[in-house]
């Protein structure tokens, strides 16, 4: 799997800026932000000291505002990925290589109906 170091980058920061509003760490307002999310209903900690235990679990009690919310969405927002740009490419683009390969076809107004956008 690919992975964005750019992206990754964005997040940290963006995760820095909103810890900084809240006096927390990265890891609590990062696992705050992961369990407000709609899809998400559990999500899995790991801590070698009982200090970043406690500090995990209390990310169920920090309260993220509408704008942390927004800033750490627009800073991990991946975009559309490859397949699906592709998949939703074809309901509006149309694929110019007959045109160009058979001219003539084409010549007044192509033989097919284009059926786009009748659905």
């Amino acid at each position: 799997m690919p992975f964005d170091k750019e992206m990754g980058y964005r997040v940290v920061e963006s995760l820095k800026e909103v810890a900084a509003r809240h006096n927390a760490t990265l890891a609590r307002v990062a696992l705050s932000w992961v369990l407000g999310r709609p899809a998400v209903s559990s999500v899995i900690i790991a801590a070698r000291k009982v200090e970043q235990l406690e500090d995990n679990i209390g990310a169920v009690d920090l309260r993220l505002s509408d704008d942390d919310v927004q800033i750490l969405d627009a800073a991990s927002d991946p975009g559309v990925p490859y397949p699906k740009w592709m998949v939703l490419q074809l309901d509006v683009a149309e694929d110019p290589r007959s045109k160009v390969l058979y001219p003539e076809r084409y010549a007044n107004g192509g033989p097919w109906k284009d059926l786009r956008g009748t659905r």
